[in-house]
């Protein structure tokens, strides 16, 4: 047996206060030992798989000691070692990355804009909305199935003024975190608290909610300011990331959440596999609220999906 697949096998419990020099010694005379006698492998902790960094005896006792000290509350080696939650810096670093590198697409004013949406109303609680790229014209798909074709919205949520909005934040996560925290008007899918939100937060609460309000729009955004949003997302303080979190349809992604205590609670739900936005979700006293994006994306036309 050579010591690649010895040390394949060392799994299970670290023995309590162990000899260290005389653990190393053992290890390498039974690493070392030319025998076909069979050979009961050394049991370390239980789940913890040691990869080829511990290719030498004395880096395995050099961690045996690790994990013995990271023992549960009950003392040293009586239990499994804390497992902390990954930090939204990281987290988000990692989706921005995987943004960034997203293939760009060109979009002509012709083109739809289109967005499968769930939400907590009786009245169409899930809808189908195509928003014609200039903004001119916007359809939806009725109760019964048909087509209703109007003027487009000019407000917020005309696409050609969104996609100008966008393009023109800047790229530095610093400077767009001010931007948002500075907008001159609201932007938000599902408000956190307001009207009644901590004094000290309304700014971060702002940045927050509005950040997720773009991100929602990802076909019409490009790679660098979706990249720029989430580091953006990471610098508020007291975001935090839940794993497993679920929107309102119980789909399982990675929370990111904004907690202001007993003002609520506010989520954005990011797919598992690429980080984009699937939905939001708020938790207050009033009870808890989602919108949910079921897909989206950019069609020729009203009535055709991605």
């Amino acid at each position: 047996m050579n010591e690649i697949q010895l040390l394949n096998m060392l799994r299970d419990e670290v023995p309590d206060q162990p000899d260290l020099r005389a653990e190393e010694h053992r290890l390498l005379a039974e690493i070392r030992a030319d025998s076909s006698t069979p050979r009961r492998p050394v049991r370390l902790m239980p789940r913890l798989r040691w990869g080829l960094a511990l290719a030498g005896a004395g880096a395995l006792a050099a961690a045996a000691v690790t994990v013995t000290q990271l023992g549960g509350a009950d003392g040293p080696g009586n239990g499994p070692p804390a497992v902390r939650p990954p930090s939204a810096a990281a987290v988000l670093e990692k989706a921005a990355l995987v943004a960034a590198k997203s293939a760009a697409i060109e979009i002509r004013p012709d083109q739809w804009y289109y967005v499968k949406e769930s939400q907590d109303l009786e009245i169409l609680p899930t809808f189908e909305l195509w928003i014609r790229m200039d903004g001119s014209r916007e359809a939806i798909r009725e109760a019964d199935g048909k087509l209703k074709i109007s003027n487009g919205e000019k407000g917020s949520t005309n696409p050609a003024k969104t996609q100008g909005e966008v393009e023109s934040f800047p790229d530095d996560p610093d400077a767009l975190l001010e931007h948002f925290r500075n907008l001159p008007y609201e932007r938000a899918a599902l408000s956190i608290c307001a009207p009644d939100c901590p004094a000290e937060s309304e700014k971060d609460t702002k940045a927050f909610e509005a950040i997720g309000w773009y991100l929602k729009y990802g076909p019409m955004i490009s790679p660098e300011k979706a990249a720029a949003m989430y580091r953006a997302l990471a610098k508020i303080p007291q975001v935090t990331i839940e794993e497993n979190a679920t929107d309102g349809d119980g789909r399982t992604g990675v929370g990111v959440v904004l907690d202001l205590g007993t003002a609520g609670k506010g989520y954005y739900i990011l797919d598992p596999g690429d980080y984009h936005y699937i939905g939001v979700k708020v938790v207050n006293d009033a009870g808890t609220f989602a919108m949910s994006v079921l897909a989206s994306g950019i069609v020729d036309k009203p009535g055709q999906v991605p």
